[in-house]
Formats: C-alpha cells, sequence, structure tokens
C-alpha cells in the first residue's frame, strides 16, 4: 500500500499546530507536508515548504510537487481589521488561495477541507445551521463566503466551518487566548464582551474534527462547534474556573463600546448537531471538561 501523503496550509498557526499533532498521532506512518508563510520544522518523516498564500504559481506547484492524497487548508488572512484594511490581499490569500488549491486537489482526484468560519453569518438569526444562507458583514467573513461558493461543485472538497477556537498552542506563538490567560494568572484586569456570542471549539477537538472529515467522503459544508453558547466573558470565567482562578479580574463590557470599521456581530453560535451526529466519538467538549493544566 502507498505511503498517504498530507499537506496542511497554515501549518504553523494555533490550529495548524494542532493538526500536525494530531496526524502525527493518528497517522503516524503517513508523509506530512507543512506549509506556511514562515520557516518551520519539518514533521517527522514529512517536509516544510514556505509558500505565501498570494502566490499562486507556488500553491500549484507544491501540490504537484508533493502530490498530496488529503489537504487541510488552514491557512488565511484571519484578523477582521487587516482584511478591512487590506480587501484586495485578504481577497487573494482567502478567496483565490482556496480556489487554486482546491482545484489543484479536484484535478488530481484527491481530497480537501476547507476551513471556513462562522463570520460566514450576520449574527442575528442564530443558531445557524449548515443549510442556513450566508449573509456575511465584514471583508473576511465575506472573503471566505466567496471561497466557499467558488468551490462548492468541485469534487472531493469539503468546507467546514468553525467558530471561536481557545486552548494552548502546540507552538511557541502568542495567541490572544495564551495572553489572556497570562493576565488571568498575574490578576490582571481583562475587559470582555458580554453580548457576543460564540460556540467555542478547545483547538485539540477541532484538529481531530477536520482529520476524521477528511478522511470521509462528505463534501458540500459541515459545521463544527462547541456545545456552549458563551459570551467572550463566560468563555474566560470557565477559563478561570477550570484553572482554578478564584478571584479572576474579569471587566464585562459590550461590543458596541469598542469602535470598528466593521459591525461586530452580536450572535454567531453554530448548530454543530450534523457532525456529532455522523462522529459522536468526537464531539466537542465543554470548556470545563477541556485540559487547559498546560495553559
Amino acid at each position: 500500500m502507498a505511503r498517504e501523503t498530507w499537506l496542511v496550509t497554515g501549518a504553523t498557526g494555533q490550529l495548524g499546530g494542532h493538526l500536525l499533532y494530531e496526524l502525527a498521532r493518528t497517522r503516524p506512518a503517513a508523509r506530512v507536508i507543512a506549509v506556511s508563510r514562515s520557516p518551520a520544522a519539518p514533521p517527522v518523516g514529512g517536509a516544510a515548504e514556505v509558500v505565501e498564500l498570494a502566490d499562486t504559481d507556488a500553491l500549484r506547484e507544491v501540490i504537484r510537487r508533493h502530490g498530496p492524497d488529503y489537504v487541510i487548508h488552514a491557512g488565511a488572512m484571519t484578523a477582521v481589521a487587516q482584511c478591512h484594511g487590506a480587501p484586495g490581499l485578504a481577497e487573494r490569500i482567502n478567496r483565490v488561495a482556496t480556489r487554486v488549491l482546491a482545484e489543484a486537489v479536484a484535478d488530481r482526484g484527491a481530497r480537501m477541507v476547507f476551513t471556513s468560519t462562522d463570520m460566514a453569518f450576520a449574527g442575528d438569526k442564530a443558531p445557524y445551521r449548515e443549510n442556513d444562507p450566508p449573509d456575511a458583514t465584514s471583508c473576511y467573513g465575506r472573503s471566505k463566503v466567496a471561497a466557499e461558493q467558488d468551490i462548492a461543485e468541485l469534487a472531493g472538497v469539503l468546507t467546514v466551518r468553525i467558530p471561536l477556537l481557545f486552548g494552548p498552542p502546540r507552538n511557541d506563538r502568542a495567541t490572544t487566548f495564551t495572553r489572556q490567560v497570562a493576565a488571568l494568572r498575574a490578576g490582571e484586569p481583562l475587559r470582555l464582551f458580554t453580548d457576543e456570542y460564540r460556540t467555542p471549539l478547545f483547538l485539540p477537538d477541532a484538529a481531530r474534527a477536520l482529520v476524521a472529515l477528511a478522511r470521509s467522503d462528505l463534501d458540500g459544508v459541515m459545521h463544527v462547534a462547541g456545545p456552549e453558547r458563551l459570551s467572550r466573558y463566560e468563555l474566560i470565567e470557565r477559563v478561570a474556573r477550570r484553572l482554578k482562578i478564584d478571584k479572576p479580574n474579569l471587566i464585562a463590557c459590550s461590543r458596541l463600546s469598542i469602535e470598528a470599521a466593521e459591525p461586530r456581530p452580536e450572535d454567531l453560535s453554530l448548530d454543530g448537531s450534523t457532525f456529532v451526529a455522523r462522529y459522536p466519538a468526537l464531539a466537542p467538549r465543554p470548556v470545563e471538561a477541556c485540559p487547559l493544566e498546560d495553559c
């Protein structure tokens, strides 16, 4: 039997690190190609490639050269303000690169999972199911929705919408979550929205779900979401409880108190019941059941 090859974009990101770990844990015989915009150590028995997602020729070449059986496309321009400030770049990275990758994968009869976002929606009709029509209100959300639509008819391609992710990364990259936990431990004040709701998803649970879905024959759109509808305040409150921090210095505030160039959706909760019905053993865990000791 030929050795299977996996290719992961966004490999140095917080989700990418967990995807590489999950593949090493569950597919130890696989060859893994880690693609990112900054240099990274290659996975054991695999390779690391530095590729700018906006460079479509380089994307086609990396697929041609490595011939992956499975691609998890987790790379993206994700900062909402950055996308708003550079919409052309967001279009090239989030939409065009996704289409180029998906077409290259489909042409070779391989399999691709594209990670999209709960920000595909406006936030006024939650909880959102897979067949609800997208109506993104931000440049970032619109660029991801456009990518979803571009690849919808390609064979072997599945779009997976995921929500706000939390948990310690598997690399030394600082994240919003690690900074929040550091502030919790130091007793520093944290201002958190009480009126912006998501279905937060633990990073290891997201990685397990994406690898399983890549190995499935599903197409279309799938939602993978945490089991709790939480405000950002409630999320960090639960994290503090899980870490046994008795008196976290949390300050409640409204999302409307922060000036932003684009509206902040009120409720982006995803309904993840379809995924859980298909993969009950991989059901995402509530915050207080997640192992956060390494934070």
